[in-house]
């Protein structure tokens, strides 16, 4: 009898990994294993569990997972974090090589931007079912985050690399609309089939829960009636600025408080501007744990997802969907044809609102912050909830990623 093919999931973070891409990558790995054998290669964890030394191999949810050597410097200092990539993509490579059977199926994240031009050339020589999950999109992403200039020869360069990337894969997924549209442009006319399938909410774990429920306010002494949350990733790539110029304005004003919960290259505009005492109203958590995200999540009267306009169509937010499977209104500073904005419409689970636009982010706070305002916030994150019950969940997602990889159209 003819074994089963094998589906090797590629990714840099995998468990105990807590970040988006390690756990996203961990649940679709199991989520797979129920009817498909799963094999993982990864590193070992260099984020949220960074210094953490787990097993070179392990087997954790129906999924063997190979964790190959590579070095471990801070991620913090460019040449470090370089260092890092490059040796885990020869790493990953030279297993690959000797692991990868003819015939096996791959999925592989395009974090980090060198693993996929190598594994998809070794895949493509396989002759495997390759497919390729977009989380970002290179180079563009490094052009919005300040790292390269567009006009640059490095940059043309790398952007040539990258639509042949995208050419050596079968099958791409992206997370959003926008997204689709831009891998479209990139593969340059070869024809690749494109599935849109998004990330998911926790509905089991995040649920809206009632302030005199909620455990967050108390562990945070907050006392302030109504909350306008920033968490997660408080990178180059979101409009913090626009954020802290309508908390300027709202200074005087004790019953609204900004609660950030995260970290992120644009932390530091926040840190000191709390430091020095000029925004009261201003509070700045760590990273919260996973038992707090659900509190977290659902003590906001709205919570802001921002980006830079060079952002649309480069990334997705994960966080969106616990955060309207929280109960809790968006307000998305973004393009208006983003997968985010185009999302907070059609589920009429929040507002829109341009990037820079601190007056009409000031406008929406102060409605927000009457009775009125938080009873329009509760409606709208009602229908949040309601819209990821109906199709943002684990189970609808994870049967999309297993008819694609069965070869079904979905």
């Amino acid at each position: 009898m003819k074994p089963e093919r094998r589906l090797w999931v590629v990714s840099e973070l995998y468990y105990p990994e807590q970040t988006s891409t390690g756990y996203f990558l961990t649940r679709i790995a199991e989520g797979l294993a129920s009817s498909m054998p799963v094999e993982v290669v990864c590193g070992q964890p260099t984020y949220s569990e960074h210094g953490v030394r787990a097993p070179a191999r392990e087997d954790r949810g129906g999924v063997r997972i190979h964790r190959v050597p590579a070095t471990h410097f801070g991620k913090d200092r460019l040449l470090l974090r370089a260092i890092n990539i490059l040796t885990l993509t020869l790493s990953v490579a030279w297993f690959a090589l000797f692991n990868f059977a003819r015939g096996d199926r791959l999925l592989i994240v395009t974090n980090p931007p060198t693993l996929p031009p190598l594994v998809g050339l070794i895949a493509r020589w396989k002759r495997m079912d390759a497919h390729l999950l977009v989380h970002d999109v290179y180079p563009e992403v490094l052009a919005a985050t300040g790292f390269m200039r567009r006009e640059s020869l490095p940059y043309r360069l790398l952007e040539r690399l990258f639509s042949a990337t995208f050419a050596l894969y079968g099958s791409i997924i992206v997370l959003g609309r926008d997204m689709a549209d831009l891998v479209r442009v990139k593969l340059r006319g070869a024809e690749r089939r494109v599935t849109i399938i998004p990330n998911w909410g926790d509905v089991d774990e995040i649920a809206p829960l009632a302030r005199e429920a909620n455990p967050f306010f108390a562990l945070n002494q907050i006392d302030a009636p109504y909350v306008i949350q920033f968490s997660g990733n408080i990178g180059r790539t979101h409009d913090v600025e626009t954020i802290i110029a309508a908390a300027h304005q709202l200074k005087a004003r004790n019953d609204i408080l900004f609660v950030f919960a995260g970290y992120g290259g644009k932390t530091d505009l926040i840190s000191q501007a709390v430091a020095s005492g000029e925004l009261p109203n201003v509070r700045l958590l760590p990273r919260q744990p996973r038992e707090l995200l659900g509190p977290m999540l659902a003590s906001a009267t709205a919570t802001i997802i921002s980006f830079v306009d060079e952002m649309k169509g480069l990334s997705v937010p994960s966080r969106m969907y616990n955060v309207l499977a929280a109960g809790t209104p968006i307000i998305a500073i973004a393009d208006p044809d983003a997968e985010l904005s185009l999302a907070v419409v059609e589920e009429q689970a929040g507002w829109v609102l341009p990037t820079g636009d601190a007056g009409a982010l000031l406008d929406l706070i102060i409605r927000l912050g009457s009775p009125l305002g938080a009873e329009e916030a509760v409606r709208l994150g009602a229908n949040g909830r309601a819209a990821v019950e109906a199709r943002y969940t684990f189970t609808s997602v994870i049967d999309r990623f297993r008819a694609l990889i069965a070869g079904k159209t979905i």
